[in-house]
Formats: C-alpha cells, sequence, structure tokens
C-alpha cells in the first residue's frame, strides 16, 4: 500500500490554499468551513460518528480518527470555562504550511478545526475560533474556541 509523505501532503494543502488565497481572499473561509462539511459527511460512518450520542465523544471520536489517519499524533480537549475550550493538536502535518499563510496574512485550510466545527453543527451548536492558532515548540498547536449552546443560537 503507498502512502504519501507528510511533506508533500503539507505543500499540496499549502499551494492549493494559498491559490485560493490568492484568488477569493477572505472568502477563502467559504472554501474552509465547507470543506470540514464534506469531510464529515465523507467519514461519517468510516470514523465511528454514527455511533455517538454526545457531542464531546463525538469530537473526541473524531480526534482519534485523525489521529490513526496520521494527520496529527494525538489531539486533545481541554475545557477552560464554561463555553471556552482548548484544542491541541501534536504534530499535524499542515503545520508548516498553515503557518506560513498565517504569516503571510492568509485563511489557513484548518482541515480538523472546520470538521470538528460541522461535526458540532450537526448536534446543534456553533463555535468560534478565538484569536489565532498557537505554534509551541514542542510541535503542539494550540486553538482556543467557544462553543455556543442550542439555546445560545436562538
Amino acid at each position: 500500500m503507498n502512502s504519501i509523505n507528510p511533506r508533500f501532503f503539507d505543500l499540496e494543502i499549502y499551494a492549493i490554499y494559498k491559490a485560493v488565497n490568492e484568488v477569493m481572499g477572505e472568502d477563502t473561509w467559504r472554501i474552509v468551513w465547507r470543506a470540514g462539511e464534506i469531510l464529515i459527511e465523507e467519514v461519517w460512518e468510516e470514523a465511528g460518528l454514527s455511533s455517538t450520542e454526545n457531542v464531546f465523544e463525538a469530537l473526541e471520536t473524531l480526534g482519534t480518527w485523525l489521529s490513526r489517519q496520521g494527520y496529527v499524533d494525538n489531539i486533545e480537549f481541554r475545557r477552560v470555562d464554561e463555553d471556552t475550550f482548548e484544542y491541541i493538536m501534536s504534530d499535524p502535518v499542515i503545520t508548516p504550511g498553515a503557518k506560513r499563510l498565517i504569516e503571510m496574512g492568509m485563511v489557513p485550510p484548518h482541515i480538523s478545526t472546520s470538521a470538528m466545527f460541522a461535526l458540532l453543527k450537526r448536534f446543534g451548536y456553533s463555535a468560534e475560533m478565538i484569536g489565532d492558532p498557537v505554534f509551541m515548540d514542542d510541535g503542539r498547536v494550540l486553538e482556543r474556541w467557544r462553543i455556543h449552546s442550542r439555546e445560545e443560537q436562538r
């Protein structure tokens, strides 16, 4: 079985998203969020998401699936307060390209984040990122999210 080189995958995603940014500018966010929805549609059964009933169990299940795919070494969620969470990815393969895009003021792919947000949406929640991702020296990437419950969306 062939496996893709992580460096090539990062370069491929970087090239695609740099081109999309150049053509679409801020509308690139539309691509990011829609790509997450499509990914969730495609992997819903394979990732074991159809058997999850709790939204946070589903997030963990998706994180485990992404790790098994080689996208990250590990994914961890931590609750900061009532509606704020930390999403910590260990060594995501797209870190170099995503970091470059952010440094250029462009929209990064946010592949796993957009999939997680699409998953939240299926459970009736919404989320927003708080600030930019934090790239740590040990290879982890931390994002902070504010999650809105169904009641808050009304």
